[in-house]
């Protein structure tokens, strides 16, 4: 599997560059193609904070803010 770009509507607080969200077959990366900063979430993590399997449902909003506030403080 290659890489899953897509760009968000977060902007980075750093230089106002477009965020985007990364995936490949192990991590999610969040960042700045501009900045070249991302923070690195293990997709198992993920899951386990982000997908309630009762529910059937995951949690998106949650997941983007988590990285969000990552990416910030880095």
């Amino acid at each position: 599997m290659g890489l899953v770009t897509v760009e968000t509507v977060n902007v980075c607080p750093f230089c106002g560059g477009v965020l985007e969200l990364v995936e490949d077959e192990s991590s999610v990366w969040f960042g700045c193609r501009r900045c070249m900063r991302y923070v690195k979430r293990d997709k198992r993590e993920v899951v386990k904070r982000h997908v309630d399997y009762r529910e059937k449902r995951f949690n998106w909003s949650g997941m983007m803010a988590e990285l969000y506030q990552l990416y910030v403080k880095t």
